[in-house]
């Protein structure tokens, strides 16, 4: 059966078409559904220059994208009888290009710039029908749907997004006839429009990142400072330049040796490193630097952080120092800096375990040489003893030209924090022995013994004796290790902690975020004393920065509580809730009045609430003041 009489028997209503392509039959069904009339012109969806202008303004990416593919696709069909035109999502052609006399009889039917090609409109034809079936076209002749279309030959393709969903189509028309491989030119005029697309997404990304880097650097309260992978620094903010004592734009550029005396080359060996240097004012600063890799592991540059010497201690509100516990803690950690002995830190994952390593190395007379920190548990069991001891030169292969320095190299003459040594393999375990016995080391493939002068801090969450018992630990390195033993107790067990805690950390995050100082309100406190707190210290800073990020209003309420929070309080009954927090409550209160000698103002700055609250709780709870 001849396509013309396909067509007439199908618009006139008759059940039997024979020998026609299902997606052409498909077409016509949804034609028909949408009530076109195959005889009349369809042009009701044409746009004036100002909705065309509109409508190009929000499709800008996508007509970006195709600028230069539209007339390198005129040049490879090498014929002024075509069209090319461009499409959106919704069926409207964008653009258009194409001359001669056709161009003419392709305005004549809106196939230009601000006309609507969707099936609902125009019946069956090539940008609308692809959009719709959501695959490239080929639509000729008696295959449109509108009569006045016949004397077409259409080839279109979709084009698709970075999630993959079609935002646009991409058509190449000419009279009947003159059809020369036209869909093959569509899919590859796509394809390009689509790599257009994705190279303009990834330039908008990277000056985004480049210029909202700039900005958080800027915001840090910190001094900041970056680096590239060659020493020079790409960015700081003010608070750095200042420290440092020189201005932003005389520090951009120049090497970072030049500026902080940092050795050559550590940038490319080394993971951290805490520089030692002054001010323009003759204080002593520290800048710890960590190193920024990409997935194969080499060197991308690293970022400094700038602060004056013993700036780390006011990281101890992080510990707290309401509740016995933490002031027997912070008293050991003293009385530990005091002295070159190893120092065994020990308690659950976010009891605050480095800040109490940096606190003694801060106090001790080693707090001039390096902090070096390395989480046992997170390097490979094959790699770990190159990273504490090094590499020699042709150590095993693929390894850096010149050898590596371990982290024990890189700690002489300071503090090394070992965290997580429970991880440790047994082989390591020997070599670390050794080491602390002789206080020297060889470096893995390498021959010549080098002397060390370093103290060893380090830390578990499992238990080391059990650890031992089990023959998973040796015995004579974990008795090196404890000559001072600290345990931290989870949160749980020192709840008097938890006022001072919260307010430091509320203070933190709004500081963080810049916005004005906000209150927790009372009522929050009993689902937080009621919460075990699994995560301990590092939970709470975390839940009361999430918190102050989405609260409204000028105060933390329950709503603003996380779910496991929330529920903790509505699984005690009633009775004992009210028991539990009246006697935590009297407690801390208490405590706040004996540290504070009985005096209201300084115990209610302490506990984070308002004298007059104070005082009616001490009415509520019948505490009377201590005598003096």
């Amino acid at each position: 059966m001849m396509p013309q009489e396909n067509w007439l028997r199908f618009v006139n209503g008759e059940p039997t078409v024979q020998n026609i392509a299902p997606l052409i039959y498909r077409s016509w069904q949804r034609s028909l559904a949408h009530n076109i009339n195959p005889a009349v012109i369809s042009n009701n969806k044409f746009l004036n220059d100002s909705g065309l202008r509109e409508l190009r303004e929000s499709r800008e990416d996508l007509i970006r994208a195709a600028g230069s593919v539209l007339p390198f696709l005129f040049q490879l069909l090498n014929s002024s009888n075509f069209s090319i035109l461009l499409g959106d999502k919704d069926a409207f052609i964008l653009e258009s290009l194409g001359d001669g006399p056709f161009l003419s009889k392709a305005q004549r039917i809106f196939l230009s710039p601000g006309g609507n090609w969707g099936e609902d409109v125009k019946g069956t034809n090539a940008i609308g029908t692809a959009l719709i079936e959501g695959m490239p076209v080929t639509i000729q002749g008696m295959d449109h749907y509108v009569q006045e279309n016949h004397f077409l030959t259409c080839s279109a393709a979709p084009i698709h997004g970075l999630q993959g969903e079609i935002i646009g189509v991409i058509d190449i028309s000419a009279e009947i006839g003159n059809q020369h491989c036209t869909l093959d030119i569509a899919l590859v005029g796509a394809r390009l429009i689509e790599q257009n697309l994705r190279h303009l997404t990834i330039e908008r990304e990277l000056k985004f990142y480049q210029q909202g880097s700039k900005l958080a650097v800027d915001l840090l309260k910190d001094g900041c400072l970056s680096i590239d992978r060659h020493g020079m620094i790409t960015q700081v903010n003010a608070t750095g330049a200042s420290l440092i004592g020189r201005k932003k734009d005389d520090l951009i550029g120049r090497h970072v040796t030049d500026v902080l005396g940092a050795p050559k080359g550590w940038v490319l060996n080394q993971d951290t490193l805490d520089l030692r240097h002054k001010d323009g004012k003759g204080h002593e600063l520290v800048t710890h630097f960590q190193r920024i890799s990409d997935n194969s592991g080499s060197s991308l540059g690293a970022v400094g952080v700038i602060q004056i010497i013993g700036q780390n201690l006011d990281n101890l509100s992080w510990v707290g120092r309401t509740s016995l516990k933490s002031r027997e803690i912070l008293e050991k950690a003293h009385k530990a800096a005091q002295t070159d002995f190893s120092v065994l830190l020990q308690g659950q994952t976010g009891t605050g375990k480095e800040i109490i390593a940096r606190m003694i190395h801060e106090l001790s007379p080693r707090k001039n040489g390096p902090f070096i920190a390395l989480n046992c548990a997170a390097i490979p069991n094959t790699l770990l003893e190159s990273e504490l001891f090094g590499y020699a030169d042709g150590a095993f292969t693929g390894a850096r030209r010149g050898g590596q320095p371990g982290k024990f190299e890189l700690a002489h003459g300071g503090t090394i924090f070992l965290d997580e040594i429970g991880d440790m393999p047994l082989n390591a375990q020997v070599a670390l022995l050794r080491l602390l016995q002789e206080k020297a080391l060889v470096r893995i493939g390498g021959k010549t013994l080098q002397k060390i002068d370093v103290r060893v801090i380090t830390a578990s969450h499992k238990d080391l004796k059990a650890l031992v018992d089990a023959h998973a630990f040796r015995h004579d390195l974990f008795y090196r290790l404890k000559v001072v033993s600290i345990e931290l107790p989870p949160l749980r067990e020192r709840l008097e902690d938890l006022p001072e805690l919260v307010t430091h950390f509320i203070h933190k995050a709004c500081a963080a975020i810049g916005r004005p100082m906000i209150d927790m309100a009372e009522s929050v406190y009993p689902y937080f004393y009621s919460y075990s707190w699994p995560g301990n210290v590092r939970e709470l800073e975390n839940c009361l920065a999430g918190m102050v990020a989405m609260c409204n209003g000028s105060l933390l309420t329950v709503r603003d509580l996380p779910p496991e929070v929330r529920e903790s309080l509505s699984e005690k009954t009633e009775d004992e809730d009210v028991s539990l927090l009246a006697s935590q409550t009297r407690q801390i209160i208490l405590q706040a009045l004996v540290k504070t000698d009985g005096k209201i103002l300084p115990a209610s700055r302490l506990l984070g609430i308002s004298r007059t609250t104070l005082y009616r709780k001490m009415k509520e709870l019948k505490i009377s003041l201590p005598r003096t």
